[in-house]
């Protein structure tokens, strides 16, 4: 009997060609605990116990025990299988924190790691050495396995959210990966079934892309190095939902508008043109329905918004609501993953994400948990969300919504972003525009108190 066929989807495949080894495709995230239950009278942590409590919470989410497996010719895109010699410990490790490191640039350059492809490729690390018996956890995947709702729902997962598995229930004994006759019939069977679907494109989606196929020519478009930075600004969600509301918006538009008041910092910092110019930003839009939220893989989509840097914020805003509004209006939120998709079959994918002209900065909101979550009943105080940068986009904003706050992080290529703290200041800035009552820290967070955030 042959085993199942779980292929990668052609937006899968995105994730693996556009990548490079200086620019890896990750997402994950960084979270911070209150470690009392987690670490012993004498500051060492309960890892065997840690390790054993998410091993059997794997069986939650069997793709975290799989490898992406290669058949050979003519057997189609490659699939899902069963990592035959599994072991906990090679995905789960702890670290210590160095005096004068702080967790975000831990995270950073534990992030882009290589994966060792005979293995699922994620890893989990347990940070100690941070003040007030806090834990700190990164935890990152290949972005072919999740895109960014999958990441929140599979940490999710493996916290103490879901009613826990039967203590003595057996893990499923690993399949070996599907044959390579089975692979190949599978695999022309599917082009056959696409052939008999096949439709005219729609060519209303296409026409929308010429509508930002020149974006303006700032600094922010080079080559993307290996070294990451990443900075977050967090208010109350409550605060951002009615201060969004309040322009006749979504909490995304807020989030793009606090994008754009730090951005018109930056550029102007660095003597570039400011005022007149709407820079191009690919927000990233959900295409799972609600019975799709807990599957694996990616199934995303976007569009893009012609941001404007005016000066007020609120007319910003208030302008940046029209555009998104336009935007999703337009353009079919699958349109850029077919070029994507037929540049990936050209072999020209990584070649045209490192020149494209079209879109400035990438952006992306995401709903996490509505209350804290636990791990071995800990309580996870925040969670900071990471994801990956491709090609020539140096910079991104990843929204998180948890626990009441909402957290906007700001992932950069380090050797370009010198002067990140002028797009920093600016942010913290527009949300005491934006929202007054609730304004966010301003000052500068001390390097050994930032794993306390």
């Amino acid at each position: 009997m042959n085993s199942p066929i779980h292929r990668l989807t052609p937006v899968d495949m995105i994730n693996l060609y556009a990548e490079s080894p200086s620019a890896p495709a990750r997402v994950g995230a960084i979270a911070v605990l209150d470690g009392h239950l987690l670490v012993g009278p004498v500051g060492g942590l309960h890892l065997d116990a840690i390790r054993r409590t998410l091993d059997r919470r794997l069986r939650r989410v069997p793709r975290l025990r799989q490898v992406i497996h290669r058949g050979g010719r003519f057997s189609g895109r490659p699939v899902w299988a069963d990592d035959p010699a599994f072991r906990i410990e090679r995905h789960v490790r702890q670290l210590r924190l160095l005096r004068g490191d702080n967790l975000n640039d831990l995270a950073m350059r534990l992030v882009v790691q290589p994966f060792d492809p005979a293995h699922p490729p994620w890893r989990m690390w347990f940070i100690t050495g941070m003040p007030d018996h806090r834990v700190g956890l990164v935890f990152a995947m290949h972005h072919v396995v999740a895109d960014g709702v999958t990441t929140v729902r599979l940490f999710g997962a493996l916290t103490d959210a879901t009613a826990e598995d039967t203590i003595g229930a057996m893990i499923a004994r690993p399949q070996p990966p599907p044959s390579w006759r089975a692979l190949v019939r599978d695999n022309l069977g599917a082009k056959f079934a696409a052939v008999r679907r096949w439709h005219r494109p729609d060519l209303a989606g296409w026409d929308s892309l010429r509508t930002i196929r020149n974006a303006p020519r700032t600094s922010l478009n080079l080559p993307v190095g290996p070294r990451r930075r990443i900075e977050t600004v967090t208010v109350d969600l409550a605060a951002a939902k009615q201060a969004a509301h309040d322009h006749g918006g979504r909490v995304n538009d807020l989030v793009l508008a606090l994008a754009a008041g730090g951005l018109r910092a930056l550029l102007a910092a660095r003597s570039e043109r400011v005022d007149g110019i709407r820079l191009h930003v690919s927000v990233a839009q959900s295409l799972r329905g609600a019975d799709e939220l807990d599957g694996p893989g990616n199934r995303s989509g976007g569009f893009a918004v012609r941001l404007p840097l005016d000066a007020d914020p609120h007319v910003r805003l208030r302008k940046i609501v029209r555009e998104s509004a336009a935007a999703r209006r337009i353009q079919p939120p699958t349109t850029g993953n077919s070029l994507l998709v037929g540049l990936s079959r050209l072999g020209l994918l990584r070649f045209f994400s490192r020149r494209q002209k079209m879109i400035n900065v990438v952006e992306s909101n995401v709903a996490g948990p509505a209350a804290a979550l636990r791990l071995m009943g800990a309580p996870i105080l925040e969670v900071v969300p990471v994801g990956t940068l491709v090609g020539n986009l140096t910079i991104g904003f990843l929204a998180l919504s948890y626990a009441g706050r909402l957290t906007v992080a700001v992932q950069v290529d380090a050797d370009r972003y010198p002067d990140l703290p002028a797009l920093l200041t600016a942010m913290h800035r527009e949300c005491a525009t934006l929202m007054p009552s609730t304004p966010p820290r301003t000052e500068p967070i001390p390097a050994e108190l930032t794993a306390q955030r």
